[in-house]
């Protein structure tokens, strides 16, 4: 992630963006090659390493966002990722009736063609003269931002313990069968983008801590509820809830779009998104301590972690930063890039 944030300063982000779309394209030609599972390890590097754009990504929507609608702006941009994963379970389980799970890969290859090639009609954002003098890691330098930092890592690391191990305690505990947990998977996933949406529509007009704070307690219920109720039928409104784990995670970016004066566009994202993963990975490696030693840990844990993170939000972020003094000539300056561009834009 510093790598690509680095590169986001240098470089023109859409080219960047298209750059890392099509290098997501190789892998279903090579799991569709494979024969064995060492075969299908070259494939999931390069997917991996295609995330190297993600910097670039959220610059893209903080240059393109007002600063009154940063949030809402992150919140329907990434809803577009979970809510493809509504759909995905359902129209591969229809699709295996008629081809072969091999094939389902070919299906792959081409729809990421097509989201690489809808990149080409995006407006260019230049590179800024500022960015590209900027240090190659941008560290917190208020304490807003280290609170921020702290909430960012800390919830990607609360949600991990339990997110990859819910599918599982629905089969070990609640003995439900590969159908009905996709269908839950599709009504977290659904959860999950329009919980992003909402909460993004109403960090622009409320407080945004505040907003982080609801987003958490909603999660948190429905990880108890889940745990207290050990029914099915009461699983599917609770796993909706769930959904709004991440949520918050995308106000918060969007605080960081505009919290600093004289930051780059990119660099502070690419620090951050590091430590986030870090998160992610640590938080699964204890969730499946936690699991084996008790299933009910991970749900305990991730809850009161959640809370504890409520907490912080609601009173580090209840006031909307004041904009830089000198934000409005970045934005300024951001603009009469894009205009200029616009002869070589497709």
């Amino acid at each position: 992630m510093i790598p690509g944030g680095i590169l986001a300063n240098k470089y023109e982000l859409k080219a960047l963006l298209i750059i890392g779309w099509a290098m997501s394209i190789p892998p279903p030609l090579m799991y569709y090659f494979a024969r064995t599972w060492t075969d299908v390890i070259p494939g999931i590097i390069l997917l991996q390493v295609s995330g190297f754009n993600i910097p670039a990504f959220n610059a893209y929507i903080a240059g393109t966002a007002e600063r009154t609608k940063s949030a809402s702006n992150f919140g329907i941009t990434w809803a577009s990722a979970p809510l493809g994963v509504v759909f995905s379970p359902l129209v591969g389980s229809a699709l295996l009736n008629w081809i072969s799970v091999r094939d389902i890969f070919i299906l792959t290859f081409v729809f990421f063609s097509i989201s690489t090639m809808v990149l080409f009609f995006m407006k260019p954002q230049p590179a800024l003269e500022n960015d590209a003098k900027a240090p190659r890691l941008e560290f917190p330098k208020s304490r807003r931002e280290g609170t921020l930092l702290l909430y960012l890592t800390g919830a990607a690391l609360a949600w991990s313990v339990a997110a990859p191990f819910i599918p599982l305690y629905f089969q070990d505990a609640l003995s439900l069968g590969p159908s009905t947990i996709l269908l839950l998977g599709a009504l977290q996933s659904l959860g999950a983008a329009i919980f992003a949406i909402l909460l993004g529509r109403r960090a622009d007009a409320k407080s945004r801590g505040g907003t982080m704070a609801l987003g958490l307690v909603l999660s948190s219920t429905g990880l108890i509820g889940v745990l207290l109720t050990r029914n099915p039928l009461f699983s599917f409104p609770l796993v909706f809830l769930i959904g709004s784990a991440r949520a918050p995670s995308l106000v918060g970016y969007s605080i960081l779009s505009t919290v600093r004066k004289g930051a780059s566009r990119a660099g502070q994202f690419g620090f951050f998104l590091t430590l986030e993963s870090l998160g992610f990975v640590i938080g699964s490696y204890l969730g499946g301590i936690l699991y084996t030693l008790n299933p009910t840990n991970i749900f305990y844990t991730t809850s009161t972690s959640f809370i504890a993170l409520a907490l912080l939000a609601w009173l580090s972020f209840r006031s909307k930063a004041e904009p830089a003094p000198s934000e409005p000539s970045r934005e300024s300056e951001v603009v009469a890039l894009s205009q200029n561009s616009k002869s070589y834009s497709p």
